[in-house]
């Protein structure tokens, strides 16, 4: 007996054994990922005290930087992530195991754990382990579910990039070998701590909201706590002596807003966060209004704590939804759903802006955090302290948690005075007796007109023909095949070069600027080393093509370029696209945020490069572009760069062509 006794415990114990392994190794649900995400990732955050240690510098250094008039609390920011969790947890989706193993979170963990952040750089690469990299695999999961797909707009993946060196000419690098340093001409337009966020797809990449890293040894919880509140920036700006370090830090966390800011405005999105680590800054500007900027703050160790709450399969409250993992994952699910806003909507919000002028700066590092006022009679805003009392992530009795979230319209008119509601900061997943989360009003949506010039007013037209152009440029017949010919005269083209040239630089320079106005310029979000492409269109005529903009570091390229267009003259149209010319731009434009263009090269759309082809016979395209090369050659031109990526096809027609020809020697 006493035998069988130790059998049936040592196979217990076995089965317990292998029941843990199991766990251990298996594929996670998204709410477990969430969970473990939180507990073996993120609460491995360790900053670096020793100031000896961590790197100097001005961590809001926003000068002559587009800035809000207002800086406002976003009071909706809880009901509209709720909404998002409803559209997630109606999805079989949560219930399904897709995600990394708990073994392997755990070593990522511990990986992190033995790096403290010290800088931005150190932030970056603790944020790509926990967070990017993380969040990026859950959406590439969602877009592999048909429903959840056209739920949240996914094109297939999310990607973090930086465009610090993008757009800027490395030829002025020099290296001097005497002293061994390095000398730039030009200073590069560096936005180290900077990331935009692209929704990426086969055949397009789309920005969607962008992200600012500050370390949290410049920009601590406590400088965020003191000076993070509702602004207007014409009282912050005003310099005076003997200031508090409360009005410093407000000063400085209006700066580190204004640079995300900034980019945002630049790059036509809606969306952005400011992360030092330890907390995360939601922000959004409403297209209707690009002087205010909202803001909703997330402390997810405070929020959360060491635990999330979470039980296997369990309908209970959890705080899921808090975890910087979920906040993020929620953001950006949302901001995926809105399109960029176009170069209409981006030049409008710049001429109702003013910049960052500060003419005394003291540097947040230089106020010690004992002479900051405490911050702990301060509590939560409202808003976070509500969204700390739902519990939308739940798997099952959804619809009790769906209720929890969605606001009752009547609770509008609710008091701003929270005394005497009972909140228990130590029980922060406690549901509160009636939610105040009040819905947001309808916001951007894709395919929605509106004032944010969500969709180019050119987009719906298809690009004219090589042959369209060819006649323009010519004086020559009609293109019957032009999907644009109606608009373009009758048998004959109302229009040259030059006349097309003039109308659409008065057209690009309109003055009288509203987010309605039609200025015909689309960001196609490609861009190659000197340039970027943008879809114009002449409304006036219909006549729609390719712009290459570029910043003022390639003009002189750029002319070049023109240059050697004319050169070859006789194969435009068969083995280069039709250049009908360049225009320096009266008011220059941003492209997604990441540089200036002040010149315009234009030319007809003569299709997409072999590098975004799919099913095209090698061999062919190889002939092909032999053939389109030396008609180059023949014209006295040496290409210099015939890689792929600068080489076309024109399916229209079926035949390959060159482009950007900024390098070709004559």
């Amino acid at each position: 007996l006493e035998e069988q006794r130790r059998r049936e415990q040592a196979e217990r114990a076995q089965n317990q054994a292998e029941l843990q392994l199991r766990l251990q190794t298996q594929q996670t649900t998204l709410p477990e990922f969430l969970d473990a995400c939180h507990v073996h990732l993120f609460l491995g955050l360790s900053i670096q005290q020793d100031k000896d240690s961590s790197t100097k510098g001005d961590p809001a250094n926003a000068d002559r930087k587009l800035r809000p008039e207002k800086i406002r609390e976003w009071t909706s920011f809880p009901a509209e992530q709720a909404l998002v969790w409803e559209d997630l947890m109606d999805a079989e989706f949560v219930t399904e195991r897709h995600f990394t193993p708990l073994v392997v979170l755990k070593e990522y963990g511990k990986e992190t754990r033995q790096r403290m952040v010290s800088s931005e750089l150190d932030l970056g690469y603790f944020e790509r382990q926990t967070m990017e990299s993380r969040v990026s695999s859950v959406v590439e999961q969602l877009h592999a579910d048909p429903q959840l797909r056209q739920t949240f707009c996914l094109n297939g993946k999310i990607t973090f990039e930086n465009h610090g060196n993008t757009l800027t000419d490395d030829s002025n690098l020099a290296a001097d070998m005497d002293s061994l340093t390095i000398t730039q001409n030009n200073p590069r337009r560096s936005q180290p701590d900077q990331f935009c966020v692209y929704n990426n797809g086969p055949d397009e990449k789309i920005p969607a909201f962008i992200v600012e890293y500050k370390a949290p040894h410049k920009v601590s919880l406590a400088h965020i706590k003191a000076g993070l509140q509702e602004m207007n920036l014409d009282e912050v700006l005003r310099f005076q002596e003997k200031e508090p370090p409360e009005d410093i830090c407000r000063r400085t966390i209006a700066a580190v807003i204004t640079q995300a800011f900034s980019y945002m405005i630049q790059g036509g999105l809606e969306y952005g966060y400011v992360c030092t680590g330890e907390a995360f800054i939601f922000l959004r500007v409403p297209p209707e209004d690009p002087e205010t900027v909202y803001y909703y703050l997330s402390v997810p160790e405070e929020d959360v704590g060491p635990t999330t709450g979470w039980v296997d399969e369990s309908s209970g409250e959890n705080r899921l939804h808090l975890t910087a993992i979920g906040q993020v994952l929620a953001f950006t699910l949302r901001a995926l759903r809105v399109p960029v806003r176009d170069v209409t909507w981006k030049s409008w919000a710049t001429s109702r802006l003013k910049t960052w002028e500060m003419v005394y700066d003291v540097l947040l590092g230089e106020i010690e955090e004992k002479d900051i006022p405490s911050s702990e009679f301060k509590p939560p805003t409202r808003s976070r302290k509500e969204y700390c009392r739902v519990s939308p992530v739940k798997t099952r009795s959804r619809s009790a948690a769906i209720a929890s979230c969605n606001p009752s319209r009547d609770s509008a008119s609710a008091s701003s005075d929270d005394s005497g509601d009972g909140y228990d900061p130590d029980t922060p997943s406690r549901q509160p007796q009636e939610s105040r989360i009040l819905r947001p009003p309808p916001s951007s949506a894709p395919g929605r007109q509106g004032p944010q010039g969500s969709r180019s007013q050119g987009s719906s037209r298809q690009y004219c023909t090589q042959e369209c152009l060819q006649g323009l440029v010519k004086g020559g017949d009609l293109d019957l095949k032009c999907p644009n010919v109606s608009d373009h005269g009758v048998d004959r083209h109302r229009l040259n070069r030059k006349t097309l040239i003039r109308k659409l630089d008065k057209q690009l320079s309109n003055d009288k600027l509203h987010p309605d106005s039609k200025l015909g310029c689309e960001s196609l979000h490609v861009h190659g080393t000197r340039g970027a492409l943008f879809k114009i269109t002449l409304h006036s005529h219909g006549y729609t093509f390719v712009g290459k903009g570029v910043p003022v570091e390639f003009v002189q390229r750029a002319r070049h370029e023109e240059l050697v267009y004319s050169r070859l003259t006789p194969i435009q149209g068969t083995s280069v696209p039709i250049f009908l010319g360049g225009l320096p731009l009266r008011r220059p434009f941003s492209y997604d945020g990441i540089a200036e263009m002040v010149h315009l090269m234009c030319m007809g759309y003569a299709g997409k490069t072999l590098v975004r082809q799919r099913g095209l016979d090698p061999d062919q395209m190889l002939q092909q572009a032999a053939n389109s090369l030396q008609a180059v050659h023949a014209l006295g031109v040496l290409h210099s760069d015939p890689i792929p990526g600068n080489i076309v096809w024109d399916e229209r027609n079926g035949r390959v062509m060159f482009i950007d020809f900024e390098r070709s020697i004559i």
